[in-house]
């Protein structure tokens, strides 16, 4: 199977404020694809737009959908910011689903930073969703690297960790 681009981990469900969620953030992503679409290749952003009216999150068809998008994707992006609602069940959904059963090369993407060291995992560890935390704290095998949140960054990661190119972050820990 080819692989085609990034899968965007996310909760927006019923979610049409854009101030007290990540929604301008998925926006600023749409953005940036419509613009370079050579550079940027989302491959769920229409289920983020269905999400947003979607009742029930953890609907068959909803999670139908949401695996067969992470199944031909390359990696994963997973937006860490404060409005993240890191206790989400469907959010944390998709992290398990994408490390666990396709290895998915995980990108977390830190939303108002310029620049990132060793100690922003530590100062934002709030941010990350529940999945995220526990595979940096116990599972050296899922393969995560962290990013601020900016576009020459993020086009950078996304070209660098492919599943199909076989190129990882070296741990969960890994700063790009």
């Amino acid at each position: 199977m080819e692989r085609k681009g990034t899968y965007i981990a996310y909760d927006a469900t019923g979610v049409a404020d854009s101030v007290n969620s990540n929604q301008h953030t998925f926006k600023q992503l749409d953005v940036w694809q419509q613009s370079y679409p050579e550079r940027f290749k989302f491959t769920n952003m229409e289920g983020i737009r269905f999400s947003q009216t979607h009742s029930n999150p953890l609907d068959s068809t909803l999670k139908t959908y949401m695996l067969k998008e992470m199944e031909a994707a390359d990696n994963m992006l997973v937006i860490a910011s404060p409005v993240t609602n890191t206790e989400s069940e469907i959010l944390n959904w998709q992290i398990s689903r994408g490390v666990n059963r396709f290895h998915l090369p995980v990108i977390i993407a830190y939303w108002g930073l310029d620049r990132i060291d060793d100690e922003t995992i530590k100062r934002y560890w709030a941010w990350l969703p529940q999945k995220l935390k526990k595979y940096i704290s116990n599972a050296s095998w899922a393969r995560m690297a962290h990013i601020p949140l900016t576009k020459d960054k993020l086009e950078r990661a996304l070209n660098t960790y492919s599943r199909s190119r076989q190129t990882y972050p070296w741990n969960t820990t890994t700063i790009f």
